[in-house]
């Protein structure tokens, strides 16, 4: 691809997200909420970060001093349901590390201390975090986003930690056609006869983001030691990945592992890394619903065949792909000298 190809593309991408907030606005509650009759009580932590990127700082603070005045609990736990009493059902490791990144990059410390710092007591003995409070099991996606959360907060010590499980993982793998990526709390490599899951490389639709998690994490750790050995991490879970189904880089599940490789392509300048991203962010572009579509419905959301037809799904997309898309068109102008 030429460098002019390449700025259509992003023009195209920024225009994409641009729609995709709107969206996502347009369902900010005048108190400044993100919960009302009908939708989710959990599905407000990707607003603020995604509202941020593309500068609707006002409105990301008002949704923030909701959730600290409504959903923020003395122990920094985050209210999830209809209940706020309920300190035991959806206590979403992975949302309330969301939420909390979000808050930082706002300056929101009132938010985001107690929530990183409630955080931390969901730690597994292995080192490895669940996707909720009481799973059975460590989780890559988990462990590599409260590992990068952590460097949010100067605490090498944590992310190093998330960063030796994810590592760990990826050594324990013993099938090169799937990639496992659940942990007992004791460190051991949980398989499907454990009740477990992996990444089958013969198979579409695949959890391509538990890879991709772990990657953005070992590219955060090189950005901060100039290790040579997190690129060499980064590269593998990349190389596993590129063995996978031809939907591996166009996928709703492709954008953290998409970040990834715009990530490692800003390092080494590996093309393959930087054409991985962009057919995500063409995915993207191409996918996002548009107002002749759905009766004008949702305009600006996206949404798959392989997923629930309700508002959520719309939203949450809108959210996710928002830091996906933008920071690796960052990432990559960053290599390529595209920046205007």
């Amino acid at each position: 691809m030429t460098k002019a190809e390449l700025q259509v593309k992003f023009e195209a991408g920024r225009k994409a997200i641009r729609k995709a907030v709107d969206f996502q606005l347009g369902f900010l509650q005048e108190d400044g909420g993100y919960v009302w009759d009908g939708y989710a009580q959990d599905a407000f932590h990707k607003q603020a970060y995604s509202w941020n990127l593309v500068g609707n700082n006002e409105e990301a603070h008002r949704l923030l001093t909701w959730i600290r005045d409504n959903r923020l609990r003395a122990n920094g736990s985050l209210i999830l349901t209809e209940d706020p009493n309920d300190t035991e059902n959806n206590v979403d490791v992975y949302k309330h590390a969301w939420t909390c990144q979000g808050a930082h990059r706002l300056g929101r410390f009132d938010v985001s201390y107690p929530i990183y710092n409630f955080l931390k007591t969901l730690k597994m003995p292995c080192g490895g975090y669940p996707l909720h409070k009481g799973m059975p099991f460590a989780r890559m996606m988990t462990t590599a986003w409260v590992g990068t959360t952590a460097l949010y907060f100067n605490d090498m010590d944590e992310a190093l930690k998330c960063a030796d499980w994810c590592i760990k993982v990826l050594d324990a793998q013993p099938d090169a056609n799937k990639f496992y990526y659940m942990t007992f709390p004791d460190g051991k490599l949980a398989l499907e006869a454990d009740g477990a899951e992996c990444i089958d490389n013969k198979k579409l639709k695949q959890c391509y983001w538990e890879c991709g998690f772990a990657m953005i994490l070992m590219d955060r750790l090189y950005q901060i030691t100039k290790d040579e050995k997190y690129l060499g991490y980064t590269k593998r879970y990349m190389e596993f990945l590129f063995t996978c189904a031809e939907d591996t880089w166009s996928y709703w599940g492709s954008g953290k592992a998409a970040l990834g490789c715009a990530m490692y392509y800003s390092f080494t300048g590996d093309e393959r890394a930087m054409e991985a991203a962009v057919k995500f962010i063409d995915f993207v572009v191409e996918t996002q619903v548009q107002i002749k579509d759905k009766n004008g419905l949702y305009a600006g959301g996206l949404w798959y065949d392989d997923e629930p037809d309700i508002l959520l799904i719309y939203v949450d997309h809108a959210a996710c792909f928002s830091g996906w898309v933008l920071d690796s068109i960052s990432y990559i102008e960053s290599r390529m000298g595209l920046l205007k």
